[in-house]
């Protein structure tokens, strides 16, 4: 395989064949380091109920549970590629798996919900690495019009994961507790950096001068921070407060763009934005994350506290998502590679949009089944398309930067969703309540809390009504790029 050189640049990117193994090492090491990711996200889904019982936290607090990961992962995100792009890949994609694992296992022995949280923030920063810069340089040694398909079968890779991680925490957390879904991911984590610190070699040569954007990093992560906790303190009563937090998030992120568009080396490379191929898939899946981030503990919470499912029932209930995404994952992938991701990306995003419909026929279970499938199938087929959009629309010594970007936007519509969709639940149901619903688990099913379920059941069908109009809010921003040719920033 040839490589790719960009004279301007001034770096290169060498073909699979200078890497030990060539292509296949780099596709494994990706594939590994997805599976990883893919199992973590899923193995805390079902488990909620247990860890709100034994760390006595509120939906709120579940909330940051959940969104610690990200948390850490969009901190980190804003420089990564920065540091990709300057020092090179493998060191910091090393560096990650390390703090990844050791993150899990410090999740594992965590005692209260807020260290906890801090934990999986530890481990959304591993993440971070691991996501970019997986696609990074998978980019960088993919043969012309075959990223596509690489980047679907990492998306398989993360699906597996994910099917693995959704059977197996239900049996793990009913036979050895929920502390073992995190300590059960330091094996894998240490396996993944082995092989990839055994086989993968640096090949990308900087062409950038040693400078991180640190005052740019500050400002952003300070609004996002700001943002979510604005969030939180509106679902506590703290209107006041909330809307301080609020004004204070969208000066900080004012500040943020006039400083980059300032700066002689930006954390956020706004330039990029040029390329509409480029702006308008981040902008499609910033609306996806939102539409799609709070869908699968919203239907976990649903099968445990109002129909009374296990933990391993619920995981099982949750695999048709699972499998047809990986399905369409690979499909979406090659189909992009053929006729062109817009085509592909429109209908993936009208059946995610389409299945989240579906999915407000509960209280009937072969409704929420169907919903699941269709919701999978629309999602499998718009992420890698979209993915290889965005990547392929910007030359390699950007690819670091715009992987990040990629990153940032579902990490923030991943929070969103979630604090949305608590908001909601919430608007329905007062929070004490809710608490009371989620820590009795499958156990509410049996008390005689008929109209608070009912209060649920109502507050979940909103919810995926959002969802579903959000998902259907990105598909013009995928009309739009349909006809654009592929012109590329240098």
């Amino acid at each position: 395989m040839s490589g790719i050189h960009d004279e301007k640049a001034g770096s290169t990117s060498v073909g699979g064949s200078s890497l030990a193994g060539g292509i296949l090492t780099v596709v494994s090491i990706a594939v590994l380091a997805n599976f990883i990711s893919g199992y973590n996200a899923r193995l805390a889904v079902v488990g909620m109920p247990n860890i709100a019982r034994d760390l006595k936290a509120d939906v709120w607090g579940l909330v940051w549970i959940i969104q610690g990961f990200m948390l850490g992962s969009t901190f980190v995100q804003l420089v990564v590629g920065r540091l990709a792009d300057i020092y090179g890949r493998v060191r910091l994609f090393n560096i990650g798996l390390l703090v990844f694992t050791l993150s899990a296992f410090t999740s594992g022995m965590s005692s209260g919900p807020y260290i906890l949280a801090l934990s999986r923030f530890a481990q959304g920063v591993g993440g971070a690495f691991l996501m970019s810069l997986s696609v990074t340089i998978l980019t960088d040694y993919a043969p012309r019009g075959t990223l596509g398909r690489w980047l679907g079968l990492t998306q398989v890779a993360w699906r597996a994961g994910g099917i693995i991680g959704l059977t197996l925490s239900g049996l793990i957390i009913d036979a050895l507790g929920w502390r073992w879904i995190f300590l059960s991911q330091v094996p894998i984590g240490l396996l993944a950096l082995y092989w990839s610190a055994g086989r993968l070699r640096e090949t990308y040569r900087p062409a950038e001068k040693q400078r991180v954007d640190l005052l740019g990093f500050a400002l952003f992560t300070s609004s996002i921070t700001t943002l979510l906790i604005s969030l939180t303190l509106t679902g506590y009563g703290y209107g006041q407060a909330s809307t301080i937090l609020l004004a204070t998030s969208i000066a900080l992120l004012v500040l943020f763009v006039a400083w980059e568009l300032r700066t002689s080396s930006p954390a956020l490379d706004l330039g990029l934005f040029r390329v509409w191929q480029f702006t308008g898939g981040i902008i499609a899946q910033l609306l996806y994350a939102i539409g799609f981030g709070a869908t699968l503990i919203l239907i976990s919470i649903y099968l445990q506290v109002a129909e009374g499912f296990s933990a391993s029932a619920t995981g099982l209930l949750l695999v048709p998502f699972e499998l047809s995404f990986l399905v369409l994952g690979v499909a979406g992938g090659w189909l992009s590679d053929i006729v062109g991701f817009a085509p592909v990306t429109v209908a993936g995003l009208s059946l995610a949009s389409m299945g989240a419909i579906i999915m407000t026929g509960i209280p009937s279970i072969s409704k929420l089944l169907v919903g699941e499938v269709v919701f999978g199938v629309g999602a499998g087929l718009f992420v890698s398309p979209n993915t290889s959009s965005i990547m392929t629309s910007v030359p390699p010594h950007r690819r670091g930067v715009a992987s990040s970007l990629r990153a940032l936007s579902f990490n923030i519509g991943f929070m969103l969703s979630l604090n949305l969709a608590m908001l909601t639940l919430t608007h329905h149901v007062p929070r004490e309540i809710a608490t009371k619903l989620v820590m009795l688990g499958e156990a509410a099913s049996t008390q005689q809390l008929s109209v608070e379920l009912q209060q649920l059941t109502e507050a979940l069908r909103s919810s995926f009504k959002l969802q579903s109009l959000i998902m259907a809010l990105a598909i013009p921003f995928c009309v739009t790029r349909m006809n654009r040719n592929k012109t590329r920033i240098s």
